[in-house]
């Protein structure tokens, strides 16, 4: 696969009914469902925990890392460095310094730009599917 090819960033979303009542841990494990972090075989809720941990590490302005998390979490570094790094290709987390952080400075913002950026994907989805059209003679009624 040539660097052209090759994904910068990776975002799915799953929709998934909220839950009626307000309960911040149900509420950001549904969060972590609903991107796909929480998947069925991962009966320790990893992604989730370490969610958890970076949003209390936000909270005083700090990052961890991938050691911090794993001595937190009873985990493997490579545990961590996995999930980290898909939550990295999602856009919810950075590496800056040494450390993981929430992209913004919560996550409400941090999910603000992971919005902008599907919006920058799809406005380039849509010129070149105009483009494709336009080549195959081919237009839709808007």
């Amino acid at each position: 696969m040539s660097l052209e090819e090759s994904a910068l960033a990776e975002y799915r979303i799953l929709a998934i009914r909220p839950l009626p009542k307000v309960d911040p841990e149900k509420d950001l494990e549904w969060l972590c469902k609903s991107l796909g972090f929480l998947e069925p075989r991962d009966k320790k809720k990893t992604a989730f925990r370490i969610l958890k941990l970076l949003l209390e590490a936000a909270r005083e302005n700090k990052g961890l890392t991938s050691d911090d998390l794993a001595a937190k979490l009873s985990l493997t570094r490579g545990t961590m460095i996995h999930h980290l790094n898909k939550m990295i290709r999602s856009g919810l987390v950075i590496y800056h310094e040494g450390t993981y952080k929430l992209r913004g400075r919560s996550l409400k913002s941090t999910i603000e730009e992971a919005h902008r950026d599907i919006n920058r994907i799809f406005e380039n989805l849509y010129k070149i599917a105009e483009s494709i059209d336009k080549a195959y003679n081919l237009y839709s009624r808007s």
